[in-house]
């Protein structure tokens, strides 16, 4: 697979769970159910906690699947679960993927992230937008936040009642069942 060669934005993985991309649901117990999880970039995986993550859904679709982190150790993640981190999706614009949601419940999106390419910061920042209308995390800039080659993980809890997502009380429609993850690049020095 290619290496990034600009400043774009990119994704790892995608978990979600009703409260994980992925996505998770929280049933009555408050047990979490992996609804929908992805290996961004990369093939399917099992993780060390049996969670299976699809093949990315963007391959050959939209901007490039990178595996160029296969040549670190990524720090504060097991053996078994670093392909999770080794590959990514960029672009050098924005991209999102669709993330089916069929039941009312309280919902917890895992991004799954590692700076596997740049050695500064700066280099690569991005938004992530939720459903085109919830700004869900500011300003990433991976490398800053821990370093190249070290696991981060975002997690962002929401609510889907009557066919509308609630973040931070604000509303918007869910459409066809999916509601959309979206990674919007930003300029550097603009940030």
């Amino acid at each position: 697979m290619l290496s990034p060669t600009g400043n774009g934005n990119s994704l790892s993985t995608i978990l979600l769970l009703p409260l994980l991309l992925g996505v998770s649901r929280i049933p009555g117990s408050r047990c979490l159910e992996v609804i929908y999880a992805i290996n961004a970039g990369g093939e399917s995986h099992t993780d060390s906690y049996g969670i299976h993550y699809t093949k990315d859904p963007l391959m050959n679709k939209v901007g490039t699947a990178s595996d160029y982190g296969k040549q670190l150790i990524i720090g504060r993640v097991n053996n078994v679960d670093q392909i999770l981190y080794q590959t990514e999706r960029y672009h050098h614009n924005t991209f999102g993927y669709d993330v089916p949601i069929s039941q009312d419940g309280d919902y917890v999106m895992i991004l799954k992230f590692c700076e596997v390419y740049f050695n500064s910061p700066n280099m690569k920042v991005f938004d992530v937008v939720l459903n085109g209308d919830h700004t869900v995390v500011t300003d990433l800039d991976i490398f800053e936040r821990v370093g190249r080659g070290v696991a981060h993980d975002e997690y962002v809890p929401f609510r889907v009642q009557g066919g509308k997502l609630i973040y931070n009380d604000e509303e918007s429609d869910i459409l066809a069942g999916k509601i959309r993850v979206e990674f919007i690049k930003l300029i550097p020095g603009q940030v």
